[in-house]
């Protein structure tokens, strides 16, 4: 066990998931994104949470994220955004629903499911409405069309696409053709499959911005979790979770001597340096050393000093009565990880999702 924590507040995860259901009519599906670990939060703490709490699916980026959830017992639904199309046996043997964005793979596996003699294989088509990712384009949708009708292999569960810029105003005419293109592709397969499905579209930003494009589900991604981009939408939400560690050694500091590698702090003064147990490895950013960033400890803000090592940080506590043992607060479950986003050049999304696996996940009793 270590002194450092990803503290997760699952009342704040259940306040999150009734904001969002709010946005939308009261039969809307939910699926909760659970990819990259749950954005850094921890995929089996939330999912065990929000499996209780009856959300319809959960989606992974990769199989073997759906298998881990698997292999501890959660029974949703789980989409796969990227499956490898070598692992049709695994989408089997876990109950795993493939996103299929391509004609190539979507022939790849109709053989396979063909050769084994599998029938009505669950799968979601995903179209490329402009974002130009992933996803079969306009004019593939007679191959499309093709593949899939009179076919007993795969049963279509939805079709989905996904907003490049729904969070902001000034993009919002390609949003909305982005819209108004996936309701006609949905139509026009809808009408030549003769079969019926559930569309989603509506990524967090979607959700808040445009709740009448709600179709029959919606994916609240990182949203879930209590951030998001639409920045008059930020304190609605509440952020599930707190990097915190402790003091483990305190040191004296004469003036003029230095702290770290490379010594880029020198003391004006005798200095009282504490050493806490985290460093890039965990995820914390070399660029939040050097008095970039503050930590709190005992209700005071105190910098970062000297660089951020792989394993520890330095941080200045002169004139603070600590010892060690005593709680560091590294990003609080309120606005730290926008003030951190801002000094990396980056969003809210890659601060979280860059705390690494080696930090404890722990569920706040």
């Amino acid at each position: 066990m270590r002194e450092t924590v990803l503290e997760i507040d699952l009342q704040r995860l259940q306040h999150n998931l009734e904001v969002f259901k709010k946005q939308v009519p009261p039969n809307t599906r939910i699926l909760a994104n659970l990819k990259g670990n749950a954005y850094g939060i921890g995929a089996l703490a939330v999912g065990r949470f929000l499996e209780k709490q009856n959300v319809d699916y959960f989606s992974v980026a990769y199989i073997n994220e759906g298998i881990e959830l698997r292999k501890e017992a959660i029974q949703t639904k789980i989409l796969v955004f990227n499956p490898s199309s070598d692992a049709f046996q695994a989408l089997i043997d876990y109950k795993l629903e493939p996103e299929v964005c391509s004609i190539f793979y979507l022939e790849k596996l109709l053989t396979f499911l063909e050769k084994n003699k599998i029938y009505n294989f669950p799968i979601h088509i995903k179209l490329d409405t402009g974002m130009h990712r992933a996803g079969i384009e306009t004019a593939q949708l007679d191959d499309l069309v093709f593949l899939l009708k009179d076919q007993k292999w795969v049963q279509v569960q939805s079709v989905f696409s996904h907003l490049a810029v729904a969070e902001d105003p000034d993009e919002d005419v390609f949003t909305r053709r982005q819209i108004d293109l996936f309701l006609e592709m949905t139509q026009l397969l809808k009408a030549r499959l003769k079969v019926d499905f559930f569309r989603h579209i509506l990524n967090t930003a979607g959700i808040f911005r445009f709740p009448e494009a709600a179709f029959d589900m919606i994916r609240p991604g990182l949203g879930l979790f209590g951030y998001n981009l639409v920045k008059d939408k930020q304190k609605i939400l509440r952020p599930i979770a707190a990097l915190k560690t402790k003091i483990c050694q305190i040191k004296n500091i004469k003036k003029g001597e230095t702290v770290g590698y490379s010594r880029n702090f020198t003391a004006k003064q005798a200095t009282q340096i504490a050493l806490l147990p985290i460093g890039y490895a965990d995820g914390l950013s070399r660029k939040l050393g050097q008095e970039h960033y503050h930590v709190r400890l005992k209700n005071k803000l105190v910098p970062i000093v000297g660089n951020i090592s792989m394993d520890t940080i330095s941080i200045n506590v002169s004139g603070i009565d600590c010892q060690p043992g005593d709680e560091v607060v590294v990003i609080n479950n309120e606005d730290n990880v926008y003030k951190i986003a801002n000094l990396l050049g980056t969003i809210s999304y890659e601060v979280i999702t860059n705390i690494s696996c080696r930090v404890i996940r722990k569920v706040k009793s």
